[in-house]
């Protein structure tokens, strides 16, 4: 149970940084610099809880750590991330700037995809070695 505390609170740092770092491809306008922080935080902790679940699933299947673990992890990420976009359009919860490179077929930002499929896979990579350690 540790390690999960500690896999969720590594993946939810590199998220918020993340979040915080793609905030120019949004649109943002009217937004105070303080709540916007605060939805990046918020998001943030759900891609935290989605990291560990992903990890939590793989180890149910009886993936063993290695390489596959890394892919399947970041192949998780990928449609967790176009599922989070497609239902944020839906909710009308945000929305793209031009600055926001888009997927052709999904309409789907290519930011919240690069996002959650690198730092779900990094995340479980530098939890494990803290655990190690």
């Amino acid at each position: 149970m540790k390690f999960y505390g500690i896999l969720f609170l590594v993946a939810s740092g590199l998220n918020w940084i993340w979040e915080v770092s793609q905030t120019f491809a949004f649109e943002v306008s009217g937004v105070s610099v303080g709540r916007m922080l605060l939805f990046c935080t918020f998001a943030s902790l759900i891609d935290g809880m989605v990291t560990v679940t992903i990890f939590w699933v793989l180890q149910k299947l009886h993936v063993v750590i290695g390489w596959k673990v890394y892919l399947f992890a970041a192949a998780s990420g990928v449609l967790c991330a176009v599922f989070f976009e497609q239902a944020a359009f839906t909710f009308n919860l945000w929305t793209y700037n031009e600055r926001m490179p888009v997927l052709p077929f999904f309409g789907t930002g290519v930011l919240p995809v690069l996002q959650l499929m690198t730092l779900v896979p990094s995340a479980i990579w530098l939890a494990l070695k803290l655990k190690r350690n």
